[in-house]
């Protein structure tokens, strides 16, 4: 009887902390943590929780959240494959690997893990949409497709589905699918950003630039500080032919966004054509040190640098 009693004192010792707490109030600590947003807070209740208690898949899942808030993709994979381990075939896990898995550029892992989600819950919409774009950033631009026709498929309002095939029909330079796309996406939701921008960007590409010109004002007013919608519409000026009002809105991105590359490739390109080399010069520069090698900067500079001669 007393040997009973000292194996549980044991037991009792060994899952409580230095501070009195046991694996599963760090835990709860954690979850609050999370919740709040406390991520690195959350990140420390949870490798608590785990020293106390490392057979828990839930306290590897959500540390793995936590880092995966905090950008620390590989760390978060490391801690959903233990999760995992301890319990094979969990859904929302590998749903969460698959995300980071691709935010560290591991799309076929992506892949892998979206396509076993898949073959528990064929009915989920929201893996194949995320499998879309996983297949979307390798470039296999027809199984994207595949994917997000099935998530429309089984969720036929998936706002975001329509968004995104939109955006593939664009990169494959189908206009009016992509346009039919993004404004089925507007009718579910009239102030989508990234679709009222789609939409302008799809117009100026098409040469309907006061149509363009007006999404991208929709946009600045919901969001003022964008840097990619002055881009967009500066690009958009280039294009109708209005090169001082481009290179407002191109210098405004530069501003909100001083490593916007794109910004200062296409005003030092409007300054080139304005005979303004020196100003094109400085902005060839500086995309280069942006983004060194980059082959267009370079021509471009090259180019600027025989003209001022």
């Amino acid at each position: 009887m007393k040997k009973t009693i000292l194996l549980s004192l044991t037991v009792i010792i060994l899952a409580v902390s230095a501070f009195g707490q046991t694996a599963q109030e760090h835990f709860a600590l954690g979850i609050q943590q999370y919740k709040a947003k406390q991520y690195n807070e959350g990140y420390a209740s949870f490798s608590n929780a785990i020293r106390l208690n490392p057979t828990s898949p839930e306290a590897w899942y959500n540390r793995g959240q936590c880092n995966y808030f905090l950008g620390k993709y590989s760390a978060a994979i490391a801690d959903y494959t233990e999760s995992l381990r301890l319990k094979p075939n969990s859904k929302d896990v590998l749903f969460q690997r698959g995300l980071s898995r691709n935010k560290s550029g591991d799309h076929a892992g992506a892949i892998a893990d979206y396509s076993q989600g898949i073959t528990l819950a064929p009915a989920d919409a929201q893996l194949r949409y995320n499998r879309g774009i996983a297949y979307s950033d390798k470039g296999d631009l027809d199984q994207a497709l595949a994917d997000y026709n099935e998530a429309i498929r089984l969720v036929p309002g998936y706002v975001k589905a329509f968004i995104n095939r939109g955006s593939v029909y664009f990169k494959q330079k189908l206009y009016d699918l992509a346009l039919a796309d993004v404004n089925t996406a507007l009718k579910g939701e009239p102030n989508n950003i990234e679709a009222l921008n789609n939409r302008g960007v799809i117009y100026s590409i098409t040469g309907s630039h006061d149509l363009a010109l007006a999404d991208f004002e929709q946009v600045i007013k919901l969001v003022p500080g964008n840097a990619k919608v002055y881009l967009d519409r500066g690009i958009a000026y280039s294009r109708k032919k209005q090169p001082n009002l481009a290179v407002a809105d191109l210098t405004q991105a530069i501003k909100l966004d001083p490593n916007s590359l794109g910004a200062y490739i296409m005003r030092g390109a409007i300054h080139f054509d304005s005979r303004r080399y020196e100003l094109a010069r400085a902005d060839m520069e500086m995309a280069l040190k942006l983004s060194p090698g980059n082959k267009f900067a370079a021509d471009a500079l090259a180019k600027i640098n025989a003209a001022a001669k």
